[in-house]
């Protein structure tokens, strides 16, 4: 039976999460990662020892390395720490205030959890206003994976994405990666923290910057389509508020969602994980997404099968078009389906799905790195078919 509250105790503690066990589980888990690195290296040379006989041997290799690196990282308890500060990004950061209390209605009304400034990156660079009118090219609003521990949306993370998705999406395409507040770090903000930053993004680029709707493609990767989805459902209830600045415009005019995460109960249970049937051709493990659905959904703050956070199980209809892609061999990838089906049942719903055979999770991202890069590529070129056609 799938949860419905996170569990407190998927927050990794002890010893190792605090100095200085930390520093000495670091120094004990890069001996053994190289220990491991060296068995593996022989035993996934027959293609019958590989976690799918069909994989190469680099890309057996590296989605074993990255699955140990998740696994270290989840040992130690590490979250990511934010900054507003642009770093060496210049004018292609920008930070953008709040919009008006009223524009955070319903479920993302919080007396705990209050809208606050945020910042993101441009990609290929900031464009003005004026540019965006003459070029009337389609911009994407993406929203980076991470569990909500982790990545900015910045270069050192997520440029070689950006720029694989504007080269796709046509002529002056451009993008804007919003870097949304995380449930670790230096300023711990659950839900919906992100889904209110979300918001504040679209308010800039509407608003803002004047970029009518019907050009604004929203997308996120993982833990980043659960923001997506979000906003998308949002997007829908302002309809039926008058005075919502949202009210009176026109819906995006699609949404991208790339091995989403839209059923907290199930990725919240270690159990449900730990039987699927993908668990070893994957790169993530139970105890890691059971920490990401703690950190998105603290129990006393929200149900794990709240339509927010599991839309699997809350299908709605929607203008929208909704592009999903799931690999074959993820953890994910039945529930990703589940949910292209339901939605795809709702009347007027337009969905496509595309299920990537062999492939664990988030190629659209990691896919040169773990040894899909063609795979990568075909997933981008059906999104920009989808998204142009």
């Amino acid at each position: 039976m799938a949860r419905s509250f996170a569990d407190n105790e998927a927050i990794p503690a002890g010893w190792r999460t605090r100095q200085p066990g930390y520093a000495i589980w670091i120094i004990i888990a890069i001996f053994r990662s190289f220990l491991e690195a060296f068995f593996y290296s022989i035993y996934y040379i027959p293609s019958s020892f590989r976690q799918n006989p069909r994989w190469t041997y680099r890309q057996a290799c590296m989605t074993r390395l990255l699955e140990r690196v998740f696994h270290i990282i989840t040992e130690i308890g590490f979250t990511q720490s934010l900054t507003l500060e642009p770093e060496k990004l210049g004018d292609r950061w920008v930070t953008i205030d709040p919009a008006p209390a009223a524009a955070y209605s319903g479920d993302f009304s919080s007396e705990i959890i209050k809208p606050e400034t945020v910042g993101g990156t441009w990609y290929p660079e900031l464009p003005s206003k004026q540019s965006l009118l003459e070029e009337q090219g389609l911009v994407v609003l993406s929203f980076h994976s991470g569990s909500l521990l982790w990545l900015t949306g910045r270069p050192e993370d997520s440029e070689p994405t950006a720029t694989l998705l504007n080269n796709s999406m046509g002529k002056n395409a451009r993008s804007f990666w919003l870097q949304y507040r995380l449930a670790g770090g230096n300023n711990p903000t659950p839900y919906p923290g992100a889904m209110q930053d979300a918001v504040t993004a679209y308010i800039y680029l509407t608003k803002e910057m004047g970029i009518s709707p019907s050009r604004i493609v929203l997308a996120g990767d993982s833990t980043g389509s659960t923001i997506a989805v979000a906003l998308l459902r949002y997007l829908v209830s302002t309809e039926k508020l008058q005075d919502h600045e949202l009210a009176h415009l026109p819906p995006p005019k699609a949404c991208l969602l790339f091995s989403p995460s839209v059923e907290y109960c199930f990725e919240g249970d270690t159990k449900a994980i730990s039987a699927n049937r993908n668990i070893k051709t994957d790169y993530v493990e139970a105890r890691m997404m059971a920490w990401g659905a703690r950190a998105i959904a603290p129990p006393e703050t929200v149900r794990l099968d709240d339509p927010y956070i599991s839309p699997a199980l809350h299908p709605f209809a929607t203008p929208v078009p909704i592009f999903v892609q799931a690999g074959g061999a993820e953890v994910l990838c039945d529930s990703v389906r589940g949910f292209s089906n339901v939605m795809s049942a709702i009347p007027g719903n337009r969905v496509e799905y595309l299920e990537i055979p062999d492939v664990p999770h988030d190629i659209y991202v990691a896919g040169t790195i773990l040894g899909w890069p063609k795979e990568q590529e075909e997933i981008h070129e059906a999104a920009a078919r989808f998204v142009l056609r």
